[in-house]
């Protein structure tokens, strides 16, 4: 057992976050040694003798993406980190690094998986291109060009495909569930120190338990695939966005699919400021706009949109890679965000309390606080901040942070894409503005779209890309007075709440007869 208590730094954690987030350095700094702790003492010398490796001089940033990179759930942990804008640039940058790096599998590993997976590959056609491309936290990639001879092509055209195998690595599956049951250990210790490190009481245990639960599909291959099929079918009416291809060879820890030529979407060439502007433009409507503006029951949304699985292919168009982290919105959760911004236009506080309550895991968040946190935000936009994504994603920091609002894990994974999101366009050159500029740009495509439609169906039908009823349109006409007085005049004054009551029971009124 190592004393990893005096080797990692409260005050070297402490540098690495922003302002607003340095004041989470100890509980950070305490649920790390207790992960480490908690590993093999073979696995803890390993990560020890890497650490010595580096330079005496070796700042913390390089230290924690060398930690990273030893660690799959600290490595998966890190590229989702890799773009938050919350930590310092230096440590941003070499956490950059783990969103592919130079492959550390053996050849000979990879021909035993694959020769054990596939059988002998020269029976389906397959050369492989070693040396493998990339490396991520449990898989690596390598490619594969398939001539047409063998006997799995499910084509006769005798033409060669290009390919790549995603194969998970060696003994991934014990080794992710080993630091997956540690970091619900780590959980279950923040929930015991709660008081001692000032955090608030989220019962971490069970949360971690949920984002567990969701970080074990990706070394479950065959949910991917599924992913990818499905994914395949959501985007076929977006042109400018490419998703990878499934071929033939796919087993539980091998998927072959189609190789993508391109570059990082960060590393983009463009030097044309309208050029970079449409780019950033096709990320956020492929993935934020077109998952929350679409039809079906579940929108399906990609979770790890780290620029690593972000190319820019040579034809021009968006390619989305790894589909093992996915969440999925039902109708009612992409109706509650919905009634968030629609409640944030009117300025009015108890209208997004409610709905973030109804949100909240167990109804454990703190109402009082939960109110004095949304009225903080809503002066956010008198001052002039645009009610959109970044605004809807600091309301939900915030209400977890300090008023113990517990969300499901789907919901979890889109305020951590949101913020993975940002940091991307932000590496890419767009403005600050772009995120919601286009989210709300794609509203007003679909709302125009929709219509002529919205005179045939009942007031009350959710049924729209938009997700908006006749019944919020006229509300929300309704309330206009009462929402301009709000804007001007703060919550101060008791004649506003006379307005909301008024327009409440004058709406209620209106659609009552309209049912008659």
């Amino acid at each position: 057992m190592f004393n990893w208590n005096s080797l990692v730094d409260e005050t070297a954690i402490f540098a690495v976050l922003s302002d607003g987030y340095a004041r989470f350095a100890r509980p950070v700094r305490e649920g790390l040694v207790k992960f480490l702790e908690g590993l093999p003492d073979a696995f803890q010398e390993k990560i020890l003798a890497q650490q010595t490796l580096l330079s005496p001089s070796a700042s913390i940033s390089q230290r924690l993406a060398l930690l990273a990179r030893s660690c799959p759930v600290l490595h998966k942990l890190g590229q989702i980190l890799a773009r938050d804008q919350r930590l310092a640039p230096e440590l941003r940058a070499q956490l950059r690094e783990l969103e592919s790096f130079s492959p550390t599998v053996p050849e000979e590993a990879i021909r035993k998986t694959l020769a054990r997976e596939l059988g002998p590959l020269e029976l389906r056609g397959i050369r492989l291109v070693l040396p493998a491309i990339a490396e991520a936290s449990v898989a690596v990639v390598v490619p594969y060009v398939d001539d047409g001879t063998g006997f799995a092509r499910e084509t006769t055209d005798g033409k060669p495909q290009n390919g790549v195998f995603k194969i998970l690595k060696p003994g991934i599956e014990e080794r992710l569930e080993l630091e997956l049951d540690l970091l619900t250990k780590v959980g279950s210790h923040l929930d015991e120190r709660c008081d001692a490190l000032a955090i608030p009481h989220l019962d971490y245990e069970d949360s971690f338990q949920q984002i567990c639960e969701k970080l074990r599909s990706e070394v479950c291959l065959t949910e991917e695939q599924n992913h990818l099929a499905l994914a395949a079918k959501f985007y076929a009416d977006e042109p400018q966005v490419h998703i990878p291809a499934l071929m033939v060879h796919c087993t539980s820890r091998v998927t072959a699919m189609e190789r993508i030529v391109g570059v990082k979407i960060t590393d983009h060439s463009l030097e044309c400021r309208h050029a970079r502007r449409r780019l950033a433009d096709l990320v956020v409507r492929a993935l934020m706009a077109h998952p929350f503006f679409s039809r079906p029951k579940e929108a399906m949304f990609h979770c790890d949109p780290h620029a690593g699985n972000l190319f820019w292919t040579h034809d021009d168009r968006l390619a989305i890679l790894d589909w093992s982290l996915v969440s999925w919105l039902n109708e009612a959760e992409l109706l509650a965000l919905v009634q968030i911004l629609q409640a944030a236009t009117a300025m009015n506080t108890q209208g997004i309390v409610d709905v973030l309550l109804q949100l909240s895991d167990r109804r454990s968040a703190n109402r009082t606080a939960l109110a004095t946190i949304v009225k903080s935000n809503l002066e956010k936009i008198r001052h002039g901040q645009v009610p959109g994504c970044g605004w809807f994603v600091g309301l939900l920091d915030e209400a977890v942070q300090s008023a113990g609002l517990r969300l499901a894990a789907e919901l979890m994974l889109l305020r951590k894409s949101l913020h993975s999101l940002e940091g991307v366009l932000a590496d890419m050159g767009a403005d600050v503005w772009q995120l919601d500029r286009t989210v709300f740009t794609q509203f007003l495509v679909h709302f125009a779209a929709e219509f002529p439609g919205r005179w045939l169906v009942s007031p009350f039908s959710h049924d729209f890309n938009t997700h908006l009823s006749n019944t919020d349109l006229t509300q929300m006409a309704i309330n206009y007075p009462s929402t301009v007085a709000r804007f001007w005049l703060g919550n101060s004054f008791d004649v506003l709440e006379t307005y909301r009551r008024t327009d409440k029971l004058l709406g209620e009124s209106l659609f009552r007869q309209d049912d008659n």
